[in-house]
């Protein structure tokens, strides 16, 4: 849209998008096109058509020329240029005589210019779609559009396929086009896991995940997955998959099925392996699978486009033939362990010999597979290996001869899954473990399973994390040792994300002490870990700084970057819930660095993330914390924190008064959590969307059920958003809903904790609202806990009483400070507030600027006076006024005369231009 602008101040540039098929280029082109054209625009479309290795000849100029001969017409487009047959003839219609079109250079030359005069006369945009089918004259055509000296004031919209190969004349033509300054690029990139979810419209999380694994973020192919009702893949998509493989010559067709078959990237020397081909005819074939773009080289390796067409190749083989071709990369990997680097051995020959359908050489080498992936923080392949090995057990006698049993590798896969940020995929695998499990025979092991779902329903933001506690907890008085320690480790977790931090720190101390009993040092750190998170939440801060430093301690000694990280997400936690902000950006690094080591961004790390996105909120620091926070999230994560991410982005985009970006982001936290508690940051924000778009009733009623639900430290955000708006709807709201809502808001008052010095503030701020007293004081202390944002909104509460209690001065101080610091922060909407409080009491904002407040004083106006001389200056009549002012005509002569006296002046005119000498109002 910022090219569309320039096109119309005469500025003429082109943009070029891209991306893969199904990515969506046409559909965008077309929304494109109708916003030009709602916008005003003149808005004509030119298709490319795909026939043979060259397009159509100039498709898209007689498809423009169509449009423009419906509308405006052949005679007006000969008005506009003389010479414009010699370009029409391009159509056959109109060409009865059979004389042809002018030789090429005069059509590019008229082309040109009928552009020219279109866009002088009216904002005109030029849409091309499918450049890949493009003939050779379109694509010069293009080019002297773009570069000619005098370029048409159009706006110049291409899209191209990007994975055009090597050869293609299209590439070429683009890499010398993208390269000219008036042409800007953007690329389509895949969906992320939520888009993906949105687009499909998924209620199920499960389903939703496996579409966007399989698509790969592809929205045409997510589509198409969707709607295909058994998981397999749709005809119409394997065939659009597939059309380049079925054009290729028989020898790289049958390259293509080897490499299939090798996974999504095979290394040279194991694929010419595995084929047993001559070097030449490999080479022949390879080059060929290239060119198409069927296969990708990539180094020292052949790659997929994607995961989809390596789908449908295999998918076209028969059982037999997969099985022939895994046993053969698997004896070539047998023969020469080399083919791969060390750290991949073990995986490949494990997937090999699993699909060659030899069950014990595949759980012998998907075992070592798994351990490989666990000492590399791999934490989803292991997980995906280790339920490979789930599967391949009861197909091998006596498979606990190599060292495990069923429900261990139940247990360590639901670890890694839960590791791999896939909480998801980790309570699949706990339900599945706990179907086999034996409470009675194996109740430590059982007890462990329950806590460890509760934990992954906690993460999900699911109900029944509590019930899956008691449940394990239920079982301990048959649990002793190590396992008693893990089981009061995840109940103290989940009840401390529920609000019981009591009895969260009771478990988690007595775990601590247990593991330490029992030399297990991992644990230790772990439950001394949960402990300092438990005394967080129970407001004993300096003991939680002090057990959770000597336990990051205890981790930095054994290289435990697992631990370092957990110690520094609470850490972080800690000193925000404090109000030390910047104390929890340190930490918060110190975690993130550790658990990039540890192989956990999409779980502790956008952990992390959120606390540092939340201090550096805080502070004031909004560009930052929104590049850290969007970061985080194009790791495509899961669950909770997901959704937290995306609720610190709505508040940073609320306090700018970016009310589109505040509704998106609300959207996709509420997609996140669907099916799981509410949370009061979404009520907030769900409150003051509903005021922005005048749901006064609606956004009392979200936040009364929202304060009635509201019973820990973090629903005190939510107090505060609850006080401002119960304020602002005041007078648009019934007396009942007023009095309900205050109700609720002084009930959760008396409820949430104040056991630190942020949550004493919140409830100083809350009250302040309530009382309307002590804003000096909220504000300074505000200011004393760096929070600069919150701070200003307590001065602009402070400059509204002091325009209450008649101190002219006092309030003209605190807005200039709130105005500076609001324009500082980029808090568009407070800045505003100021602006308009500081218009209506004619007070200036700026301080080098003349007093206005002087120079009211010194005319002796009464405030109505003020009021009347301020509109009088505006141009209004004295019966505008008193319309606006709600008062009798004949009142207003009587102001009006009082006015005149007082200035010493004999007219209305003369009162104007003395009002805009002394400059006494900001607005005149």
């Amino acid at each position: 849209m910022r090219a569309a602008g320039e096109a119309r101040r005469g500025d003429p540039h082109a943009v070029l998008v891209t991306g893969l098929p199904g990515m969506g280029k046409t559909r965008l082109l077309k929304q494109v096109g109708a916003d030009l054209g709602d916008a005003g625009m003149r808005v004509l479309h030119g298709p490319c058509v795909e026939m043979g290795a060259e397009g159509l000849p100039l498709a898209p100029v007689t498809a423009v020329l169509r449009q423009l001969v419906e509308d405006p017409g052949p005679g007006e487009l000969r008005r506009l240029l003389p010479g414009v047959d010699g370009l029409l003839r391009l159509l056959p219609e109109l060409d009865p005589d059979q004389r042809g079109p002018d030789p090429r250079a005069r059509l590019f030359d008229l082309f040109t210019a009928l552009m020219r005069g279109l866009g002088a006369r009216r904002p005109t945009a030029l849409l091309i779609d499918d450049l890949q089918w493009s003939d050779r004259s379109t694509r010069d055509l293009l080019e002297v559009l773009v570069r000619a000296p005098r370029p048409a004031p159009v706006l110049l919209v291409v899209t191209c396929h990007a994975d055009l190969d090597a050869g293609h004349p299209v590439r070429r033509f683009l890499a010398r086009w993208a390269r000219l300054d008036r042409v800007h690029r953007a690329t389509l990139e895949p969906l992320s896991r939520t888009e993906t979810a949105e687009l499909i419209q998924a209620k199920d999380a499960a389903f939703a995940d496996r579409v966007y694994r399989r698509s790969g973020g592809n929205p045409l192919y997510a589509l198409e997955l969707a709607h295909a009702a058994d998981g397999a893949l749709p005809d119409s998509l394997r065939d659009l998959l597939l059309a380049r493989v079925h054009e290729l010559p028989e020898q790289a067709r049958r390259l293509v099925d080897v490499a299939a078959v090798g996974g999504r990237r095979v290394p040279h020397g194991l694929l010419a392996a595995a084929s047993g081909l001559p070097e030449v005819e490999l080479l022949d074939a390879l080059r060929a699978a290239a060119q198409a773009r069927v296969l990708i080289p990539e180094d020292d390796h052949y790659a997929f486009p994607n995961g989809l067409i390596l789908e449908a190749v295999v998918g076209e083989l028969l059982p037999a033939e997969r099985k022939r071709l895994h046993r053969a990369y698997a004896e070539a990997l047998r023969a020469d362990s080399g083919l791969v680097p060390p750290d991949r051995y073990a995986a490949e020959l494990a997937f090999h010999w699993h699909g060659a359908g030899a069950a014990a050489e595949a759980l012998a080498a998907t075992l070592e597979a798994a351990r490989v992936a666990e000492r590399l923080s791999a934490h989803a392949e292991q997980a995906q290996l280790l339920e490979r090995a789930l599967e391949l057990w009861p197909r091998v006698p006596e498979a606990e001869r190599y060292g495990t049993d069923r429900l261990t590798l139940y247990e360590s896969a639901a670890a890694a899954a839960n590791w791999a940020g896939e909480p998801l995929w980790a309570l699949e695998l706990i339900d599945r473990a706990l179907a086999e499990a034996d409470p009675v025979h194996e109740p430590a092991r059982v007890a462990v399973l329950h806590g460890q779902r509760g934990l992954a329903l906690q993460n999900l933001g699911r109900d029944g994390a509590l019930t899956a506690v008691h449940e394990a907890q239920a079982l301990l008085p048959a649990v002793t040792g190590p396992a008693r320690a893990h089981v009061l480790n995840l109940s103290a977790a989940v009840l401390t994300m529920h609000g019981a931090a009591e009895r969260g720190r009771d478990a988690a101390a007595e775990a601590a002490r247990l593991a330490a009993e029992h030399g297990d040092t991992a644990l230790e750190t772990n439950a001394c870990i949960t402990l300092g998170w438990a005394l967080t939440g129970t407001g004993d801060h300096d003991e939680a700084l002090r057990v959770l430093g000597r336990a990051r301690d205890l981790a930095r000694d054994h290289d435990d970057f697992v631990g370092v990280a957990r110690a520094c997400l609470n850490i972080a936690l800690t000193h925000n819930t404090l109000g030390r902000h910047p104390d929890a950006c340190d930490a918060a690094r110190e975690g993130l660095a550790a658990a990039h080591r540890a192989g956990l961004d999409r779980t502790i790390g956008a952990l992390l993330t959120a606390r540092r996105g939340a201090a550096l909120i805080a502070m004031g620091e909004w560009d930052d914390a929104e590049t850290v926070l969007r970061s985080a999230l194009e790791l495509d994560l899961q669950g909770a924190v997901a959704a937290d991410l995306h609720h610190l982005l709505a508040e940073t985009a609320l306090v700018r008064g970016q009310w589109e970006t505040v509704r998106a982001e609300t959207a996709s936290a509420e997609a996140l959590m669907r099916g799981g508690p509410s949370r009061p940051q979404t009520a907030a924000l769900q409150a003051w969307l509903a005021v922005h778009d005048d749901r006064p009733e609606h956004a009392c009623d979200v936040l009364v059920e929202a304060l009635a639900a509201a019973d820990d430290a973090a629903a005190w955000p939510l107090l505060m958003t609850a006080a401002r708006i119960a304020a602002l709807l005041r007078p648009v709201t019934t007396e009942s809903q007023q009095d309900r809502l205050t109700a609720e808001l002084r009930a959760a008052l008396t409820r949430l904790p104040t056991d630190s010095p942020l949550r004493a503030q919140y409830a100083a701020h809350v009250t302040a609202e309530l009382t309307g007293d002590a804003w000096d004081q909220v504000a300074d202390d505000w200011d004393r806990l760096e929070r600069p944002y919150d701070a200003a909104c307590a001065r602009l509460r402070a400059a509204e009483r002091c325009l209450a209690s008649k101190d002219r001065h006092g309030a003209a101080d605190r807005l200039r400070t709130v105005a500076e610091t609001a324009e500082r922060l980029g808090a568009a909407p407070l800045l505003e507030e100021a602006q308009v409080l500081a218009r209506n009491a004619h007070l200036t904002l700026s301080p080098d600027a003349p007093s206005q407040d002087g120079a009211l004083d010194r005319l002796k106006l009464t405030d109505r006076e003020t009021e009347v001389l301020r509109l009088l200056a505006a141009g209004y009549t004295n019966r505008q006024i008193g319309e606006k002012l709600f008062i009798s005509v004949k009142t207003v002569s009587v102001h009006v005369s009082n006015i005149l006296a007082k200035l010493g002046v004999t007219g209305r005119g003369e009162a104007a231009a003395t009002a805009h000498r002394l400059r006494l109002f900001d607005d005149t």
